[in-house]
């Protein structure tokens, strides 16, 4: 089974948008979709019907989302929500109403959906475990996306059933342990990164906290692909899209580049793999690089001994044909041939005399 997992970045989630159009269009089509933030949405979208056409319906839907959709309000606002005791600097009820406007009535439980099988993943506010959305058919897909989404502080943790939800981002920035303990066996992963030059906040406390937060979800998610990686029957692919300049995951006015420039990745890394699937390198841990290596002299030693023996039965037959030729070696030796005194004497056979 193939898997897209698709990974958080606010704004910077057209990127993916990009990445899934060339992948459809070369024939890829996902069975399992897992998706966590940003790549929730986009998974939630597409997981009702992967193909290239769905794929451009998600890219012109990117086009029309202005940050009011998203981040109503501004700074003044979100000031006043602060003094006030809200839990977040924005409401997240015009994200919800901008979802429901996009998911059909009838694609709004995780059993609706046939297209492929979709994840959601939100993280527990009160265990800080991760929460996977899609395993019971009953659930809201609208729910498990506003879960996935609720970034503190931006937006508020969603409830649901009793229980608050944030952004699944910082536990399972990019859950591809999870595809792969769903049965996927060929996993290809959109990973947003941030650049060099990306946008930080301008608060120094800020930018400490950012930092430190940064550095943890780079600590989880580079475990996690070298986890996946060790495991064996599982094809990685991992695609690392970048917006190439400093652009705000509040920013929504880089959509069609980020679109174009998540399509030119994922052509870039699909012109590498063109072989044939089954010869497809991936990259592998130490473990299962040695256990390859094993494998594969085991299997030319098998054949080398079955050519040697073969060779060795070609050549006692060509040796029957051609009696005047000394033997190849001495294990196959001419009927009639026997060493004497180190020297090799022809005899005649029993059943013919020696004369002319």
């Amino acid at each position: 089974m193939i898997a897209f997992v698709l990974s958080g970045g606010g704004s910077r989630g057209a990127l993916q948008v990009g990445a899934v159009q060339v992948l459809l269009e070369h024939g890829i089509r996902p069975d399992i979709l897992v998706g966590t933030s940003a790549g929730a949405i986009n998974a939630a979208y597409l997981a009702v019907d992967p193909t290239p056409e769905r794929a451009q319906e998600l890219a012109d839907l990117w086009l029309r989302v202005r940050r009011e959709d998203v981040y109503p309000g501004g700074r003044l606002r979100a000031l006043w929500r602060v003094l006030t005791g809200h839990d977040s600097l924005y409401p997240n009820d015009h994200l919800r109403a901008f979802i429901e406007a996009h998911i059909p009535p009838e694609s709004r439980r995780f059993g609706d959906i046939h297209g492929a099988k979709l994840y959601i993943v939100a993280t527990r506010l009160d265990t800080g475990l991760p929460h996977i959305f899609g395993e019971d058919p009953d659930e809201s897909v609208v729910d498990a996306i506003m879960a996935s989404t609720a970034l503190p502080p931006m937006h508020p943790p969603w409830e649901v059933d009793g229980v608050r939800y944030i952004d699944g981002g910082t536990v399972a920035a990019l859950p591809v342990g999870i595809a792969a303990d769903k049965g996927a066996r060929e996993i290809y992963a959109l990973h947003i990164l941030d650049t060099d030059e990306r946008v930080l906040p301008s608060h120094a406390l800020l930018r400490v906290v950012q930092g430190a937060l940064d550095a943890l979800v780079q600590e989880q998610w580079t475990h996690d692909l070298e986890e996946v990686a060790r495991r064996r029957r599982v094809r990685l692919h991992h695609i690392p899209l970048s917006p190439g300049r400093a652009v705000s995951s509040s920013d929504f006015r880089f959509t069609w580049e980020l679109i174009q420039i998540g399509r030119r990745t994922a052509e870039a890394y699909l012109e590498t793999w063109r072989v044939p699937r089954r010869w497809r390198a991936v990259p592998l841990g130490r473990a299962q690089l040695a256990g390859r290596a094993t494998r594969a002299f085991r299997r030319l030693g098998h054949r080398l001994l079955i050519n040697r023996a073969k060779l060795a039965r070609e050549l006692q037959r060509a040796t029957k044909k051609l009696p005047g030729l000394p033997p190849p070696w001495g294990s196959l030796r001419r009927p009639g041939v026997r060493k004497q005194g180190g020297t090799a004497h022809q005899h005649p056979p029993a059943d013919r005399p020696a004369g002319p």
